[in-house]
């Protein structure tokens, strides 16, 4: 994808210029992963044998002027009211979201950093949460949205809500 930006609340300001999210945080990638305990025991007929489990929502980004901020958050326990990463690419100037995951009640479980010659340090962020909603939007080959489809999770109910 051609645009990775990322906004907590409360706010922790990034570097991003673009129209519409000015002072995000630009990602270089994200990575997030749901699983589901499964057992072949024949005598159970729903397969599954327990509650899925979340991944903490990993991000990597290059040092900038969030990361103090972030390592305080994360020392500090700080809970955010949400973070939201927009997953878009980039058309003529005009930045069209592909998938946006929103989590909710979201603490920092990790910030860690990374450099060496040539580069930017790059900082790797992994947030814990419990509630999180994926909405992806359809786009038409042109660049305009054809609807979208989403769906929730609350962690701490184990329902979709």
């Amino acid at each position: 994808m051609d645009v990775l930006l990322m906004k907590f609340d409360p706010d922790i300001p990034g570097t991003s210029t673009l129209d519409q999210y000015a002072k995000q945080i630009e990602l270089l990638s994200f990575s997030h992963g749901v699983a589901m305990q499964i057992t072949g025991d024949i005598s159970n007929t729903e397969r599954t044998s327990g509650k899925p489990n979340h991944q903490d929502f990993t991000i990597t980004k290059y040092l900038d002027q969030s990361s103090p901020k972030l390592n305080e958050a994360c020392c500090k326990g700080d809970v955010f009211k949400s973070a939201e990463v927009v997953v878009a690419r980039n058309d003529k100037g005009k930045v069209l979201p592909l998938i946006r995951y929103t989590l909710k009640n979201v603490v920092l479980s990790s910030v860690s950093i990374g450099g060496g010659g040539g580069d930017k340090p790059v900082e790797t962020v992994t947030l814990n949460y419990n509630h999180i909603t994926w909405d992806f939007h359809h786009q038409k080959a042109e660049g305009s949205e054809s609807g979208h489809v989403d769906t929730k999770w609350d962690l701490a109910k184990n329902v979709n809500s």
